[in-house]
């Protein structure tokens, strides 16, 4: 099948085979591997593969391999100031930043098991669906890829218990996202931008991903109030920006009106292409999101209400 990404992890020589003879290596990493003429050989035999490393060019290490995202999950990356195997890369480089004209989107690296091949002693260490819900939460929950290894095992299949841990993960997230009690709501905004419908309130709402609400240029602080056909019960509301126009977002809050009075649920700060917010269960028929702070004018194509299931 096609290759659809290409993996450069870590690059810094070390032991193994160099020209038939098996040696150690030291090595200066910002030209023994040619990263120009390297990636531009990929960008010729796999045109659709996206590049990893702690320097991109695509995607970039998320700087730890225990499964989780920064809580604030910024996109860009000065690729000028890194080069793959980088040692400041995971104090100075991972987190991303918001003014870097790179756009290099973090993804997040994780074995199922305690390490990355697989070994019949870890058959009973296998993470457990609890586990790898929390992964996905601190990965795609805060806008990241998330990657997790599946080693196979000497049959070369997957491994049993591996394939079963799996199938119940997506049995769960299946369950939990599979009805948005947001969609199909009536929507307002404080601002809306234009006077045609191209960007109106209710389009957070609609099930479409590729259609977005936006305010006027020079408004950056915003809110959208959602309410539904009637009153449900949620504990996970996802934030979706349009991040074709970049990351634009860096505060915002949740609040919900409970007997007549609004409660806050929760907040945070950037969004990019998803952001799940993981809440105590609250009844409510009114919800509304306020974009506190953003660099423009702020776009969201989702707000999703969901209730987890177990």
């Amino acid at each position: 099948g096609p290759v659809f990404e290409v993996w450069f992890d870590g690059a810094n020589g070390g032991d193994g085979f160099y020209g038939g003879a098996r040696e150690r290596r030291r090595i200066d990493n910002t030209t023994y591997y040619d990263w120009p003429n390297t990636w531009d050989l990929v960008r010729q035999l796999a045109p659709p593969a996206v590049m990893f490393s702690d320097a991109g060019p695509d995607v970039r290490w998320v700087g730890n391999e225990a499964g989780t995202a920064f809580e604030t999950t910024w996109y860009g990356l000065d690729r000028s100031k890194v080069y793959p195997g980088d040692p400041r890369y995971a104090k100075e480089f991972a987190r991303g930043s918001l003014d870097s004209g790179d756009w290099v989107p973090p993804e997040v690296d994780v074995s199922i098991r305690p390490g990355w091949f697989y070994h019949p002693a870890e058959d009973a260490k296998v993470k457990s669906v609890d586990d790898l819900l929390e992964i996905y939460y601190r990965s795609v929950g805060r806008g990241a890829n998330l990657l997790l290894n599946i080693p196979p095992d000497r049959r070369g299949l997957i491994p049993d218990v591996d394939a079963g841990r799996l199938r119940e993960l997506r049995r769960v997230l299946d369950a939990t996202f599979r009805t948005d009690l947001a969609k199909g709501a009536r929507v307002t905004a404080t601002d809306v931008r234009g006077p045609s419908n191209r960007f109106a309130a209710g389009l957070v709402a609609d099930g479409n991903a590729r259609t977005y609400w936006a305010t006027n240029d020079g408004v950056t602080t915003a809110s959208v109030e959602l309410e539904l056909r009637e009153a449900a019960v949620f504990d996970r509301v996802v934030l979706q920006e349009a991040v074709a126009l970049g990351q634009r977002v860096e505060a915002w809050h949740v609040q919900a009106e409970v007997d007549g009075r609004w409660q806050p649920v929760g907040e945070g700060t950037s969004i990019g292409y998803k952001r799940i917010l993981r809440c105590e269960p609250v009844k409510a028929r009114r919800v509304r999101v306020t974009i506190d702070k953003a660099r423009a004018c702020p776009t969201l194509n989702t707000v999703g209400l969901f209730k987890s299931q177990s």
